[in-house]
């Protein structure tokens, strides 16, 4: 089946199952970490600054790291880091079980998570090429965005049913035995296509001098952050939004992030089938058209069901978007460049996310979450439109260029 083609590859099977058990802990862990922070403050920028130190190290880091990338073997660095988040989860849910936790212990126990991160993320952007033959590199991406997304759509319910029948140091515990699925898959890998650059100088060369050469990939990735400082907010608005619009306790949280997860997980399944270079256009902009009418439509929802389906659409949205936008930068850079282009790539979108957040979710507090949501919506509006000049081409052609 042309969907799920990239799994054929052995090494890819081992990681996609591998991370799809470990995705699935990280969405139960920030699930539980999102409500506790609300649950322990009753204000909205709580869970929005907690994902700044989750997610904003990798906006000061993520140059150095995929530099990093470039230099070392992905392999054995990905074994490490894996190894760091599981005692970064196993440590949380100590001290949540021992009744030791508050605010200030969460965010220097995520802002750690973070710092792990910076340096994971670009790597294994970069390593998963090495894993498949380039005409299956489109399917690969969006099949990464599958996995992701069946683990935002799982991972959250079964949150939401532990942390009200056990509370949260639960979540933290089973995030914390899946990174061993992790390191057993990459243990079990063999006869990969990792390589050093071509070129002895190639790790010297800064990542702006590779952007300059390559300016359309560059203005993609600066179009990727901008959506992701006005999109991902909702995420941690979500609890705001749950409790004082739809007045519902955490089920109805994880009801509302679910239902995003199976919005974006159907928006993957749509780029791993559908997708090629001559409809790149096409998925890009509807992508953000959609997210628009779901963030409007959400802004006007006050039941659940109504709440879920506008969720469901902005997910899908986001990731029909961000899915085919990783493809065409992955496709159209060279091999011994892409650890610093995918590290300025997760600099951006990581660096977003925490920018929108400080940005929203103050503002959530002081102006209301359904108004900030209406704003988020028209801000991605202006985002389409830019990226409708930005993408004017001849029919049929490719929007980047790929490397010789």
């Amino acid at each position: 089946m042309k969907t799920f083609r990239s799994l054929r590859h052995r090494n890819y099977r081992l990681y996609f199952i591998g991370q799809m058990i470990s995705l699935v802990g990280s969405w139960m862990q920030t699930t539980a970490l999102m409500w506790l922070a609300y649950d322990l403050t009753h204000e909205s920028k709580w869970p929005a600054f907690l994902m700044v130190a989750m997610i904003g190290p990798t906006l000061l880091l993520g140059g150095w790291s995929g530099s990093l990338a470039d230099r070392c073997r992905k392999h054995t660095l990905i074994m490490r880091t894996q190894v760091a988040f599981f005692f970064s989860a196993s440590t949380l849910a100590t001290l949540v079980l021992l009744g030791q936790i508050n605010l200030t212990l969460l965010f220097v126990l995520m802002t750690c998570h973070g710092i792990i991160q910076a340096i994971d993320l670009p790597t294994r952007l970069a390593f998963v090429p090495d894993l498949v033959d380039r005409e299956d590199l489109i399917n690969t991406v969006a099949l990464n965005s599958v996995q992701f997304n069946v683990a935002r759509a799982i991972g959250p319910a079964i949150a939401g049913l532990l942390y009200a029948w056990a509370g949260p140091a639960v979540c933290f515990l089973i995030n914390a035995g899946s990174y061993i699925a992790v390191l057993i898959a990459l243990s079990m890998m063999h006869g990969f296509r990792e390589r050093p650059p071509r070129h002895p100088d190639a790790v010297a060369v800064s990542t702006i001098a590779v952007l300059k050469q390559e300016r359309r990939i560059f203005l993609l990735i600066l179009l990727a952050g901008a959506t992701a400082i006005a999109g991902w907010p909702l995420l941690s608005l979500l609890p705001a939004f749950a409790r004082d619009v739809l007045h519902l306790d955490e089920r109805g949280y994880g009801s509302l992030l679910s239902s995003v997860g199976i919005g974006a997980l159907l928006a993957a399944l749509t780029a791993a089938t559908f997708g090629r270079e001559t409809r790149q256009r096409t998925m890009l902009i509807g992508g953000l058209a959609i997210v628009c009418a779901g963030l409007t439509g959400l802004s006007q929802a006050r039941d659940l069901l109504v709440a879920c389906l506008w969720c469901g659409l902005y997910g899908y949205g986001m990731i029909l978007f961000f899915a085919t936008g990783q493809a065409l930068v992955q496709l159209g850079i060279s091999d011994e460049h892409r650890g610093k282009v995918m590290g300025f790539w997760a600099m951006m979108l990581s660096g977003g996310a925490p920018i929108g957040n400080l940005m929203f979710g103050p503002a959530a507090d002081e102006w209301g979450v359904t108004r900030i949501v209406s704003v988020q919506a028209a801000l991605l509006g202006i985002a389409m439109m830019v990226l409708l000049v930005f993408s004017r081409h001849r029919p049929g052609t490719s929007l980047i260029h790929r490397p010789a």
